[in-house]
């Protein structure tokens, strides 16, 4: 094996483009070699950690995944749109906060502590050209200020959160129960479900409960959807949604 691809076995469910609208009985996983321990994707980039917390980017030209070095991360976040590349944030071991730069092709330390980072389309203002949040330790959530280069206090108690379009974002607390908000309303709805996970893609929202059932937002109805299958993990974007 060369030191820049590893054998991945990540699940990729067949959902992109056109396969947005096909109904469910059409939509499969289609499993690529490796074994990850996390894995984040929105319209451009793939990226994964492993087991050691080794960083790896997806090359879709190779169909292989590359190795960043001098960074090691256990939580990885992708988000942005189609006319801007991605952002690419993650956290360490000790929940420090890091952003991926292009230019260096590695990953920047960023002033903050997190428990859980989210990334997302952003359109809202000019210090907003993508939504990251963050969730500390306390179940405070935090915003990032691109003016400011700093993360900025939000009212409000959650365990995890997750941004899709720039007025989309979602949330869970301790007992996994689903909030739906946007920066229109400025409030959190409690949504029908429960699950220990939950990600926002450009068009989709999925999510996973502790039995590690699949479930798909549908917004017609404002219920969530079994999908068949079992996942650990997903991650939603543009390209489809990843799972493990």
């Amino acid at each position: 094996m060369s030191r820049g691809n590893i054998s991945w076995s990540v699940l990729l469910v067949l959902i992109c483009g056109a396969a947005f609208v096909a109904p469910a009985s059409a939509q499969h996983f289609q499993q690529v070699t490796g074994t990850p321990a996390g894995v984040a994707t929105d319209r451009n980039e793939v990226f994964g950690f492993d087991k050691h917390a080794a960083v790896w980017r997806y090359r879709p030209t190779t169909a292989s995944f590359g190795k960043i070095a001098g960074v090691k991360l256990v939580q990885i976040a992708v988000g942005g749109t189609v006319s801007q590349l991605d952002e690419v944030w993650g956290l360490d071991a000790n929940s420090n906060v890091f952003q991926f730069n292009y230019s260096s092709k590695s990953f920047d330390q960023i002033s903050g502590v997190f428990s859980q980072i989210s990334v997302g389309e952003g359109d809202q203002d000019d210090c907003h050209p993508y939504e990251v949040w963050g969730i500390n330790s306390g179940e405070a959530i935090f915003r990032y200020n691109y003016c400011t280069s700093a993360f900025e206090a939000i009212g409000g108690s959650l365990t995890h959160v997750a941004t899709g379009g720039g007025d989309d974002m979602w949330g869970l607390n301790g007992a996994g129960e689903i909030f739906h908000s946007n920066f229109v309303t400025q409030s959190f709805g409690l949504v029908s479900g429960t699950v220990t996970q939950i990600a926002v893609g450009v068009n989709d929202v999925w999510g996973i409960n502790s039995l590690h059932q699949v479930f798909r937002y549908d917004p017609a109805s404002g219920l969530f959807n079994d999908v068949p299958g079992r996942l650990t993990q997903v991650a939603v974007g543009g390209n489809g949604a990843w799972g493990i």
